[in-house]
């Protein structure tokens, strides 16, 4: 009898460090599934960019984790704009194939300008298939005192773009 006990007593402590392992793991990470939308958002993009400041290349890089970076050809400047760093933010989705995201970036003073700080404004529509992106962008300055996340200043320049993915192998 005593081994019968001692049997099921052994049994149901087994079973219950079986199930505390693989059910119950409090160190298991429960990551948030990433949507269709940042699947296809995510890569680098050859962007033509034309509006108030002329015409020129960008390159723009969506991570899955929600963050881009971009550069562009006319960042050292040019005669209409001081130059400025690369420009960095975040972006969400706003439905399938739709994304806003928010960037900043660093105008460097010149002997005529002071430095200040630059928020641009996305909105971005993307076509999978062809690996195009279509978006506009409202640039805002602010002063290096200023907040550009709380602050709010007019628009002064607005570009459009679309562009085109880049794939490795073209």
């Amino acid at each position: 009898m005593k081994t019968r006990n001692a049997f099921v007593t052994l049994t149901i402590c087994l079973l219950l460090v079986l199930t505390t392992t693989f059910f119950v793991n409090i160190h298991k990470v429960s990551a948030e599934p990433i949507s269709d939308c940042h699947k296809l958002v995510t890569g680098t993009y050859l962007t033509p960019l034309s509006g108030d400041r002329g015409q020129f290349y960008g390159i723009t890089t969506f991570t899955r984790d929600g963050n881009f970076v971009s550069s562009a050809s006319t960042q050292t400047g040019n005669p209409s704009f001081q130059p400025f760093s690369n420009v960095q933010g975040s972006w969400e989705c706003t439905s399938d194939r739709e994304i806003t995201a928010i960037g900043l970036d660093f105008n460097y003073p010149t002997a005529t300008l002071p430095g200040s700080i630059t928020r641009t404004d996305f909105r971005a529509t993307f076509d999978p298939k062809a690996g195009i992106v279509q978006a506009t962008a409202k640039l805002r300055s602010f002063s290096l005192n200023a907040n550009p996340l709380n602050d709010d200043a007019p628009v002064t320049a607005t570009l459009t773009f679309t562009g085109q993915r880049v794939k490795a192998g073209q």
